[in-house]
């Protein structure tokens, strides 16, 4: 007989909290109740389906390349908040954060992303992560691939893209995935290891700090279906949020906006 999850949960044990400040991040398993993964996922697939409209949500054509992941759900949908502010997470993330968290956006995925290397400090500052997987992921379907370590070193700004010797690229795409690359590989000759795979089971959460290096590996099976709610969080008394208009929310459900610091 399965034993559902507690509601809440006891945060993060010494060694997990170790594991985390020294690799980028930590998998924890079994937080989140298999039969409440379920719900979200038949929600989910009713939606890709067009079995079920929730008010605001775009229409999904899955005839089209890469049409598996939403953004910032949660501001629409009742059951994507509830994921961003799941009552099993809070403690986690404090731990991992050294205090209070406020939750800034949700991507929900059917499918594997395989986006190239990136750190998610650069679109979201001070930010980490809470990545849920709904069901079984692995190289079969498509999970993350992330560089031990790389956390503690340099973030890829777009200061470094502007100042770039030749002339200031832009600020998305192609030169900001070669940036990241040129910055693992001098991770590699410093001393840290080739990027793994993050091996999830249904229910399992893994949270990565915003400066890790990581990137959404080869789908084994094309076609296969990678369940997993990716949320982002930034400390509550995070004061350097750039995202004008863009709420920030405390597990007490609280909602906030940031004015956004003046750029000298």
């Amino acid at each position: 007989m399965t034993t559902a999850a507690p509601a809440t949960s006891p945060g993060l044990a010494p060694a997990q909290l170790d594991a985390y400040q020294r690799d980028g991040y930590v998998v924890l398993p079994g937080l989140i109740d298999p039969a409440e993964c379920d719900a979200v996922v038949a929600h989910m697939a009713d939606q890709a389906a067009g079995r079920r409209k929730v008010a605001g949500m775009p229409a999904i054509d899955t005839s089209k390349p890469n049409w598996g992941r939403t953004h910032n759900q949660h501001l629409y949908d009742p059951v994507a908040m509830g994921m961003l502010l799941h009552p099993r997470l809070r403690r986690p993330l404090a731990d991992a954060c050294g205090g209070a968290v406020d939750g800034v956006q949700t991507m929900y995925f059917w499918q594997g992303s395989e986006q190239r290397r990136h750190q998610d400090q650069y679109y979201l500052p001070g930010c980490f992560s809470a990545w849920i997987a709904l069901v079984d992921v692995s190289p079969e379907n498509g999970t993350i691939w992330v560089q031990p370590g790389s956390h503690l070193r340099k973030l890829v700004t777009a200061r470094d893209l502007q100042d770039a010797p030749d002339k200031p690229k832009p600020l998305f795409g192609s030169h900001y995935d070669e940036a990241v690359d040129a910055l693992y590989e001098q991770n590699r000759a410093a001393g840290l290891s080739a990027d793994v795979p993050a091996i999830a089971r249904k229910g399992d959460v893994v949270i990565f700090h915003g400066k890790l290096i990581h990137r959404g590996g080869p789908v084994g099976k094309p076609g296969s279906f990678r369940h997993v709610m990716a949320n982002h969080y930034i400390p509550n008394d995070f004061d350097g949020w750039p995202h004008e208009g863009w709420p920030r929310f405390t597990f007490d459900g609280i909602r906030r906006l940031t004015k956004p610091l003046a750029v000298a």
